[in-house]
C-alpha cells in the first residue's frame, strides 16, 4: 500500500540520517529500498528513544516512526535489557506527562506492548 510505502521511506530516511547506511547518496532512490539488511535499526532505536520529549514540536514524528520501526523489527527490543529500560522510562514519561493526543497514547501503548511480549 501507499501507507506502507511512506512509511518504508521514511525509516530508510531516517537510518541515513542518522548514519546506519553506508556511503553517500546522490539521489532519493535509496528511500524505496526494500533491502532490509542494509541496515540494522539500533542507531535509529536509540536516536528516536532519545528524542521521546513530551515538549517537543516533533513528538509525533519520532512517536509515529519509532513505533513503525519496532513494529517492522521487532528483534531490536531483544538487543539488550538497557535499551528496553530506555524506551520503557521514556514511554513512562510520555504516558504520565499527559501532552499525548489520542494517536499519541496509542503509539505509546502500541510500543509498551512490544516491550512486554519481547520479553517472552
Amino acid at each position: 500500500t501507499n501507507d506502507t510505502k511512506a512509511e518504508l521511506a521514511n525509516l530508510n530516511y531516517w537510518a541515513h540520517w542518522v548514519g546506519e547506511l553506508d556511503g553517500t547518496r546522490t539521489d532519493d532512490s535509496f528511500m524505496l529500498a526494500q533491502d532490509r539488511r542494509a541496515w540494522t535499526g539500533v542507531r535509529l532505536l536509540s536516536h528516536l528513544t532519545g528524542r521521546l520529549d513530551p515538549n517537543s514540536p516533533h513528538l509525533p514524528l519520532n512517536l509515529h516512526t519509532l513505533q513503525v520501526l519496532v513494529a517492522s523489527r521487532p528483534a531490536l527490543l531483544k538487543s539488550g535489557p538497557q535499551v528496553q529500560e530506555k524506551l520503557a522510562r521514556a514511554l513512562d514519561r510520555l504516558a504520565s506527562s499527559g501532552t499525548l493526543t489520542r494517536l499519541g497514547s496509542s503509539h505509546v501503548d502500541m510500543l509498551n506492548y512490544a516491550l512486554r511480549i519481547s520479553n517472552h
